[in-house]
């Protein structure tokens, strides 16, 4: 579980984050509206927070400017730990889409406990990396990898890599594959089975094991020839 904390007391966000990370929860720390958004675009290009502490008060404006300007991600759970005590203020913070509010002092074992419960309301993020034997492929980045060797692949052989791993340990069949990689072509059986051939070619050198395999009447698989 990753959580970004915005906080300008130095020495409170110190005890959070001791007792956060001994709850087995990493934290990313900003004590500005500055730099929470700085960590959180950086962040943002690789994954998205599970929740956000959020102070109300920061050296250089409102919590309030980071959810209306969207900066932590869409989505993205907020609780506000703030001294802000009056009504208002809790009705500001639920309108900007605040999903809970804890006022200052507070139990820190409560704290984790609603963080933890936020966290089961924000979708489930979409597996972005698969890996089977020496294959390693990055989804978010568009990369694939056999053992230390970069794969050069052409737009349709990723889309099929893709396809096959998303699928993978199950067979896609061939009319799946067509629809696919040609959705609006009419596609003859040599231009299909290229493309197979090609990202097999690519996938597999050398000894290494074939992972791509033809089982007959079911379809094409990415696996192991023992799994």
């Amino acid at each position: 579980m990753l959580v970004l904390l915005v906080e300008d007391d130095t020495s409170l966000a110190a005890q959070l984050i001791d007792f956060l990370q001994c709850e087995g929860i990493e934290v990313d720390y900003a004590m500005s509206v500055a730099s929470a958004k700085e960590i959180a675009v950086q962040t943002n290009l690789y994954s998205r927070y599970d929740a956000v502490i959020l102070d109300m008060d920061l050296p250089d404006g409102s919590g309030l400017n980071l959810l209306s300007e969207d900066i932590l991600g869409q989505g993205v759970p907020v609780l506000f730990c703030t001294a802000a005590t009056a009504l208002e203020d809790k009705l500001a913070a639920f309108s900007a889409g605040a999903l809970d509010y804890i006022t200052k002092p507070f139990a820190l074992p409560e704290l984790v406990v609603r963080l933890k419960i936020l966290a089961q309301k924000q979708p489930k993020k979409a597996d972005v990396m698969f890996e089977l034997d020496s294959l390693c492929i990055d989804f978010s980045m568009k990369i694939a990898r056999r053992g230390e060797r970069i794969l050069v692949l052409s737009p349709q052989q990723w889309q099929l890599l893709s396809l096959l791993a998303k699928h993978s340990p199950t067979p896609v069949n061939k009319d799946q594959i067509l629809i696919h990689i040609w959705p609006d072509q009419d596609v003859n059986n040599n231009m299909y089975k290229s493309l197979l051939t090609r990202l097999r070619r690519n996938i597999t050198k050398y000894d290494e094991p074939e992972l791509i395999h033809t089982i007959k009447s079911q379809g094409v698989v990415l696996r192991c020839i023992n799994g």
